[in-house]
């Protein structure tokens, strides 16, 4: 049997952090709204004869092989694949392959795609339901282990659900909102919306935890950052909803100037220096993904702007990703 998973990576638009489990206890609950984009993360799981397994990933050239699934180690620099096939326990050998098509450090959930992808696949190799609920909380569970610090789980509905989406974290579990099916929201982002590479990796947890950490040790203004961020976060769903672009634009930019204060690190010299390229060439925003340090970052501009801001984004230094928003979530085949 052959298993093939697909699923796309995803750009956060307001609220990231909220979903971090328990910052969004402490504030009452989170909203995040984030968007699928067509960069992916891909798994291809063979049978084997044998008991083997084999584990390749394409995007860093490593391979490892166990004589057995109680034989493979859980550490490594794959070892969210460990992590996840001692959870899912597939009976038998398997050739594991595995490939991300984003830029290492992007902060754009490439490795919670990948875990994505991975668990659809095990779940149908195992005769399992793939249901999203159970697939989103065990990989959150099975990312944090690995980290070893909380993590978060907005990057989890991008690649299954697809679209601009609205989630929802509280007391009784999460809630996602489908913000652009059967609409021309996509469409009328992407006419605006930039991906760039900043050039510098950058690591999510260790971020994510410094404003976790900042928050409840209440250090200097980062829990009145974090209501605010909230409240753009709501009016962000609103404006969507309503199309009110101008109104994007303000939020946005709004929302990575209380997001670059949260913690050290969020911002550097080098980020500051292309977002200020690109709004010298028109650019109405711009936002690092995810945690920030460094990354991926999306910036937004009226649809005859953008060339100009491609050009001086590029000029300044980023590498500009072909990347646009999609509607399609996880993609899902088998054979023989």
């Amino acid at each position: 049997m052959q298993i093939r998973a697909r699923v796309p990576m995803r750009v956060d638009l307001a609220g990231g952090t909220l979903d971090v489990y328990p910052l969004y206890l402490f504030e009452g609950g989170g909203l995040t709204v984030n968007a699928a984009v067509d960069i992916y993360a891909e798994v291809e799981i063979a049978t084997r004869a044998d008991r083997r397994i084999t584990i390749h990933s394409e995007d860093l050239g490593l391979s490892e092989e166990s004589a057995s699934l109680d034989a493979l180690t859980r550490d490594g620099p794959l070892s969210l694949v460990h992590y996840a096939l001692a959870y899912y326990r597939p009976e038998g050998g398997l050739d594991i392959r595995v490939t991300s098509h984003a830029p290492q450090g992007s902060g754009i959930g490439a490795s919670s795609a990948l875990l994505m992808a991975l668990s659809a696949a095990l779940c149908r190799l195992t005769d399992r339901e793939i249901a999203y609920q159970r697939l989103i909380d065990i990989g959150a569970n099975i990312e944090a282990q690995v980290v070893g610090i909380p993590t978060g789980k907005q990057d989890y509905f991008p690649p299954l659900y697809g679209g601009v989406c609205s989630i929802w974290f509280g007391l009784d579990g999460w809630e996602v909102e489908g913000l652009s099916q059967g609409n021309d929201l996509v469409e009328l982002l992407n006419q605006r919306l930039i991906v760039s590479f900043t050039g510098t990796p950058h690591s999510s947890a260790a971020t994510n935890w410094a404003m976790l950490k900042s928050y409840i040790e209440k250090q200097g203004d980062a829990v009145a950052r974090m209501h605010e961020i909230k409240e753009i976060a709501q009016a962000m769903r609103l404006c969507l909803i309503e199309r009110d672009m101008p109104l994007f634009y303000e939020l946005l930019d709004r929302e990575w100037r209380l997001r670059r204060g949260l913690a050290e690190g969020v911002t550097t010299p080098d980020i500051e220096r292309l977002m200020a390229a690109a709004a010298q060439a028109g650019a109405r925003a711009s936002k690092i993904c995810g945690a920030g340090g460094g990354g991926c970052m999306i910036t937004v501009a009226e649809p005859g702007e953008l060339d100009a801001v491609r050009r001086a984004l590029e000029r300044a230094g980023a590498r500009i990703l072909p990347a646009r928003l999609i509607q399609k979530g996880l993609e899902l085949t088998t054979a023989g």
